[in-house]
């Protein structure tokens, strides 16, 4: 018994790793939304520095992400 557990957990793993899919979409950092809250952190009437430790982010789909990047 302890040799079939020695053999099959090592097995499950490999398996459970393999079978991450490829996915359809791409997070990339959302441009339009930080130009619009950089925009108004300007404007704003309370002096304030702002620094992006965690960007707005979007999905993108993987295709038009590719098409953008071969250019």
């Amino acid at each position: 018994m302890k040799k079939l557990c020695v053999v099959l957990l090592p097995l499950l793993l490999l398996i459970g790793c393999a079978s991450t899919p490829v996915t359809e979409y791409v997070w990339v950092k959302d441009y339009e939304r930080m130009q619009q809250i950089e925009t108004s952190s300007r404007n704003s009437a309370v002096p304030n520095q702002l620094m992006w430790i965690n960007p707005p982010m979007k999905k993108v789909p993987r295709a038009e992400w590719e098409q953008q990047h071969k250019q």
